[in-house]
C-alpha cells in the first residue's frame, strides 16, 4: 500500500493497517453508490442488489473517471459512468462494452478493492490485507446483544487529527466550561486525579467518572451519573451512562487524512427506551459543535506523542496513557513544538 505524495510523517501508513468506518450503513441501500476518503484515499462505496457492500478505489482504470458518480448495473457491480465498464465488489473488470463478448478483458483493467465488514450500523474497510493488519475490526458488544436498540448518529467532518478527536471525546476536564449550556455542571470545575486502568495487552483502556449531569433536554437536575469510558486503541471509544441509564455510545472517527476526520459514533439503548430521534441528534450537535470548534484550533495539529511537550496534571492521566499507547504502536510526531518556540513542562502527578 502506497502513500507516495502524502505529508503526515508515516500516520497513513500506519493508520492503514486498522478498521475504518466509510459510511452508515443506512446511506447506502441495495442499487446506492456513495464516495468516501480514507487516509487521502478516493473510495467507491456501494450494494449489489442483494445488499453486500463492497468498497474499491474510486478510480476507473480506463480514465481515472470517479465510479460513484457512476450506478449499479442489474449484475450488481458499479459501473463507471464514462464509457460503461462494469468492476464487481472484488475489483475485476466484468464487461468493457467497446470490446464486445468475444475479446478477452485486460488484466490491468482491474481496480483496487478492499475488505469490507459491517457492524453497528457501520460500513468498515481496511486498506491492507489481513496478513498486514495489526487489529481485527473493532467490535462494540451492546450493539450485537439483542439488550439493545441502535441510534445512528449523523456524521460530522472535523477540520482536525484524528488522535485530537479521540482525546477530547475523553477529555472529563473541560465538561463544567465548555458544556455548561447543556449537560455541564458549573459548580464541579475542581477535578481530582483520575484512574486509568491499562489492559495486559495494552490495547485497552478505561476509567469510570462520576458526575452530576444536567439533563440537556431540559435543564433539570442535577443527577448523579457515573461517565463509563472504554476506549481500545487507537481509534474507537465506548462511553457507557452520557445519554441516559444502560445507554452506550460508540464513537469511530474514521482519518479522512492525517489531518482531517470523519466522526461516525453510534448510540445503543436499552430495549424499551424512548427517544425522540431528532431532539436527540440536536442535543448531540449542541455537544459536538463547541468541541469541534475548541479542536479544530488547537496547536500544535497533531497531538504531542512526548510528552514533554505539554503540561499534564492528574486530571489528564487518560491523555497521558493515551499517548503512551499511540506511540507504542509506533505512531509518531516528528518536530512537534509548542507555538510560542518554548520548551513544555512536563507531566506531573
Amino acid at each position: 500500500m502506497s502513500f507516495e505524495g502524502v505529508r503526515d510523517d508515516g500516520f497513513s501508513t500506519l493508520a492503514a493497517r486498522f478498521w475504518h468506518p466509510v459510511a452508515r450503513a443506512v446511506d447506502v441501500a441495495p442499487g446506492q453508490v456513495t464516495m468516501a476518503t480514507l487516509l487521502d484515499r478516493d473510495l467507491v462505496v456501494w450494494r449489489d442488489h442483494q445488499g453486500m457492500a463492497h468498497v474499491v478505489d474510486d478510480l476507473c482504470s480506463h480514465r481515472g473517471t470517479r465510479l460513484s458518480a457512476g450506478d449499479v448495473a442489474d449484475d450488481g457491480c458499479v459501473r463507471c459512468p464514462y464509457h460503461g465498464w462494469r468492476f464487481d465488489g472484488g475489483g475485476t473488470c466484468t464487461q468493457i462494452p467497446q470490446l464486445g463478448t468475444s475479446r478477452p478483458i485486460p488484466r490491468q483493467a482491474d481496480v483496487i478493492a478492499f475488505r469490507t465488514s459491517e457492524h453497528a450500523g457501520l460500513i468498515w474497510t481496511c486498506l491492507v490485507g489481513e496478513d498486514e493488519e495489526l487489529r481485527p475490526r473493532p467490535t462494540w458488544d451492546v450493539t450485537e446483544a439483542g439488550t439493545h436498540w441502535l441510534h445512528v448518529g449523523a456524521t460530522y467532518d472535523w477540520d482536525a487529527q484524528v488522535f485530537r478527536q479521540v482525546e477530547n471525546f475523553c477529555d472529563v476536564a473541560h465538561f463544567s466550561v465548555l458544556h455548561v449550556d447543556t449537560f455541564g455542571n458549573a459548580d464541579l470545575q475542581e477535578m481530582d486525579a483520575i484512574h486509568v486502568d491499562v489492559s495486559d495487552d495494552g490495547w485497552h483502556l478505561s476509567f469510570d467518572y462520576p458526575y452530576a449531569s444536567f439533563n440537556p433536554s431540559d435543564g433539570s437536575g442535577p443527577f448523579d451519573m457515573v461517565f463509563e469510558y472504554r476506549l481500545e486503541l487507537p481509534f474507537t471509544v465506548a462511553l457507557t451512562g452520557a445519554s441516559g441509564p444502560g445507554s452506550v455510545m460508540c464513537i469511530a472517527p474514521s482519518p479522512m487524512s492525517a489531518d482531517r476526520t470523519r466522526l461516525f459514533w453510534v448510540c445503543a439503548f436499552p430495549l424499551g427506551t424512548d427517544v425522540d430521534a431528532d431532539e436527540y441528534e440536536e442535543i448531540e450537535r449542541r455537544i459536538w459543535e463547541p468541541d469541534r470548534a475548541i479542536v479544530g484550533g488547537q496547536r500544535p495539529d497533531r497531538l504531542p506523542l512526548d510528552l514533554l511537550e505539554e503540561l499534564h496534571l492528574p486530571f489528564d492521566r487518560l491523555a497521558v496513557a493515551y499517548r503512551r499507547g499511540l506511540a507504542a504502536l509506533g505512531f509518531t510526531v516528528p518536530g512537534a513544538r509548542r507555538v510560542d518556540g518554548a520548551p513544555a513542562p512536563g507531566p506531573r502527578g
